[in-house]
């Protein structure tokens, strides 16, 4: 009987120190899960700018462009050179600009060495030139789209979309931007390179050289890095030799929401979100991107300043396994002792989209989750029968949920 005892008290005493065990390994991730540069980047490389792609118009009248996803390797600043993906390149991919009402045609040839695809991420096509995972572009093969650009002016973006593999091939590297202009939009920075900036954002975690494309114990939404990358670069710095300049942001990242704010709190203009240029410029603090979102933006600098763009914890929700708690610099600008005059934010940018005032009706669940969504947060209890802008403003809380009540995502 006292054997049993003893054997009963030691296997107590065992899940005791198994329990304190797992509960100080749990308290040790909670701890580690928050990243945090703030402060602790050099800003010591030059910004790369994807290049712009070479295009020629062909004798039906189309301009075309010509993609190869390739293998290469890139500078991380590792201590040695990590492989990637790219196109046209080691890594990501030139930005392709084409005007409302052109047609294009792209010819985009799979050099991976397995299969791949290249989706139009936001444009109006064709279902049959959308790439998505209906249609795999094998090994050494050429797939060539062609239609025509019927949408407004608007900053898109390419990507891979094979089934189930998305988000390997964009983290390795297959992205781009598409600009779409329009004559008749209003005048914005657009001297590509110069005050008119891509800014491709990605957090990557690494493995030694290798990009790590595992995730972490308690990463249930995706890969979470440790380094941030613009254009491919980390610690990256602008040179800018304007009072203004427009910077169209891409959060292309795997799994991480992005808060991009000033580190001295200064205010921007929002000009254009997903679906194209806002009705008019909304100035704002603080500006939240998932991934796949763009958001383009003005921000005005005095001359030789120099000021930080970073991203803060989140205020939509809070989960500090996804992310929510984490801060990290993210570009520097640094401003020329003399600055070039640029034009004002023009007071209004693009007509309103024209909404559909009809009740939401036929499934009752439907009704049901949209009541959900406020309860959730994402309106704070707005009306949905109120239209006035002002209205939509002022229920979304913070400064950065105001854009999001002026034009539909793409």
């Amino acid at each position: 009987m006292r054997r049993l005892l003893k054997l009963l008290l030691v296997l107590v005493a065992l899940v005791i120190v198994a329990v304190i065990g797992f509960g100080g390994f749990i308290a040790w991730s909670f701890v580690s899960a928050k990243e945090d540069t703030v402060g602790k980047v050099e800003f010591d490389r030059p910004l790369a700018v994807p290049p712009l792609a070479e295009s020629h118009v062909d004798a039906q009248g189309r301009r075309v462009f010509d993609l190869t996803l390739q293998r290469g390797e890139s500078d991380f600043g590792r201590g040695g050179p990590t492989p990637t993906w790219g196109i046209n390149g080691d890594y990501l991919g030139p930005t392709l600009r084409a005007r409302r009402g052109e047609k294009v045609l792209v010819n985009v040839t799979n050099e991976l060495g397995e299969t791949s695809t290249i989706h139009w991420h936001g444009m109006h096509l064709p279902a049959a030139m959308d790439g998505g995972p209906h249609q795999p572009i094998e090994p050494g093969e050429t797939w060539s789209p062609s239609w025509r650009i019927d949408q407004p002016e608007a900053t898109l973006w390419y990507h891979p979309h094979p089934h189930g593999e998305t988000a390997q091939h964009v983290y390795r590297g297959l992205a781009g931007l598409f600009y779409v202009d329009d004559p008749a939009g209003p005048r914005l920075p657009s001297t590509y390179g110069v005050d008119d900036v891509p800014l491709i954002v990605q957090d990557k975690e690494f493995d030694g050289n290798d990009l790590d494309t595992s995730h972490g114990l308690f990463e249930s939404t995706g890969i979470l890095g440790d380094t941030i990358l613009v254009n491919g670069t980390p610690g990256p710095y602008l040179d800018v030799t304007t009072q203004r300049v427009r910077l169209r942001i891409l959060d292309a990242s795997n799994a991480r929401i992005y808060d991009f704010a000033f580190d001295d709190g200064r205010e921007y203009d929002v000009v254009g979100t997903d679906g194209g240029l806002l009705p008019e410029p909304v100035p704002v603090t603080h500006l939240e991107l998932s991934p796949g979102e763009r958001a383009e933006v003005v921000v005005e600098l005095t001359p030789g300043e120099r000021v930080v763009l970073r991203s803060g914890p989140l205020t939509s929700f809070d989960s500090r396994f996804a992310g929510t708690d984490d801060r990290f610099d993210v570009l520097e600008l640094r401003a020329a002792d003399t600055l070039a005059p640029s034009p004002a934010v023009p007071a209004h940018l693009a007509p309103a989209p024209e909404l559909a005032d009809d009740e939401i009706a036929g499934d009752p669940d439907l009704q049901d989750e949209w009541h959900r969504h406020q309860r959730r947060g994402h309106g704070h209890g707005a009306d949905r029968h109120r239209r006035d802008p002002g209205y939509h403003r002022a229920v979304g809380g913070p400064q950065h949920r105001r854009v999001a009540a002026q034009l539909p995502c793409a």
